[in-house]
């Protein structure tokens, strides 16, 4: 008697490559808090049960997928590598890989902590070999100096990530490597003393507007998933149902905190217009004023340059409408820009003043707002 020979289905070769790939797409899209470890198998096509024999939990996986990412986009460092070598390289890496600001800046908060320190010390790593480019070719620079410099590298290359704005892949590498050269090359103000710091910060009488400002700093520090209502509660001396009675939910008051920026932004966009006659001066004052908000935290950045798909559609329709304000006033001083390529500009400055707002020991420096308007103009200004 023949007997068939037993067929045994085998794993594809690239079953991990796969399983990363599907769940970077979901962790991008959604974030990581909604991905579950059974949407990622049924995104792959397999049962989580075979999920888990490639990898432990949801944590390891997300571990790994920022893994990749950082392999993908990080450039090898020669001792012979230029700035320009650098900066063309890394934007291409960027281009092509245009998550990695979401992953980084995002989700880096929900990895163990050795996971995250370990995230923090390369990219303090790399930061320091973009330092050492940049003072090769400026020598004269104060460290302080090249350290924002190479920071407004690391945003840059992060941008492509925060916004939906598309060209071809090749004009949009020349464009991100244009700007970043010019940021390279701006002339930043004498490093100087911060301001005295205060000893104590008094609080609004109202335990509504008390929630409100902490939920903007806890919002901003820890994410809005990572940050609940008790614990806002907490910071603000509000506890039990006496909550909700101030807001109903968490999302509500997200709302009202994103509704609370963008007023302010808006308030700042009406004054710099009403006082100004030439587009050319106007766009400086408003950077500079939208770098101070976020630097005083009333401006919830993270959120804005990460968490878009957290906000409401009618928040994501005023950050588009404030944005198109700023990508007409840079067309009108540079007429030659097309509307996508001026926007694709304010995105960039955008997203160095939200990332760098986010790096508390920058703020040392005194000039440092005078440093962010520049490097912003910079880029605004390069193409």
């Amino acid at each position: 008697m023949t007997t068939k020979p037993s067929t045994v289905r085998r794993r594809p070769k690239d079953r991990k490559a796969q399983i990363l790939e599907a769940a970077r797409a979901l962790i991008v899209e959604v974030g990581y808090p909604k991905v579950s470890m059974a949407m990622i198998a049924d995104r792959v096509g397999i049962t989580a049960g075979a999920l888990y024999r490639h990898f432990a939990n949801k944590s390891v996986l997300l571990g790994a997928v920022i893994e990749q990412s950082f392999a993908e986009v990080t450039p090898a460092f020669g001792s012979t590598t230029t700035l320009d070598q650098a900066l063309a390289e890394s934007c291409a890496h960027a281009v092509a890989h245009r998550d990695v600001g979401v992953l980084w800046w995002r989700e880096a908060r929900n990895l163990p902590d050795d996971r995250r320190d370990d995230l923090r010390d390369r990219l303090y790593a790399t930061n320091r070999q973009y330092r050492g480019l940049i003072a090769a070719e400026r020598p004269q620079l104060p460290d302080q100096q090249t350290e924002e410099l190479a920071w407004g590298i690391q945003a840059i290359l992060a941008s492509p990530g925060s916004h939906t704005s598309r060209i071809g892949d090749p004009e949009y590498v020349e464009l991100m490597t244009t700007a970043a050269r010019r940021m390279c090359a701006v002339e930043l103000s004498p490093p100087s003393d911060p301001p005295s710091p205060v000893s104590s910060a008094l609080e609004p009488v109202s335990k509504r507007e008390a929630l409100l400002g902490h939920a903007i700093v806890l919002f901003g520090r820890n994410g809005y998933e990572a940050t609940g209502l008790d614990d806002i509660g907490a910071a603000a001396g509000v506890s039990g149902p006496n909550l909700y009675s101030y807001f109903e939910s968490k999302a509500v008051l997200l709302q009202v905190a994103v509704e609370r920026g963008t007023s302010a932004l808006w308030l700042l966009l009406h004054r710099v217009l009403r006082e100004n006659s030439d587009p050319a001066h106007a766009l400086p004052e408003l950077v500079r004023g939208y770098a101070e908000l976020a630097l005083d935290r009333t401006i919830l950045t993270s959120l804005l340059q990460t968490e878009q798909a957290t906000l409401a559609a009618e928040s994501r329709a005023r950050q588009r409408e404030y944005v198109a304000e700023w990508t007409a006033l840079l067309q009108a001083i540079r007429p030659d820009l097309d509307a996508t390529t001026a926007r694709i500009l304010v995105h960039t400055a955008l997203s160095i003043i939200h990332t760098l707002a986010q790096l508390d020991h920058l703020q040392v420096n005194g000039s440092f707002p005078d440093d962010l308007t520049a490097m912003c103009m910079a880029v605004l200004l390069s193409h």
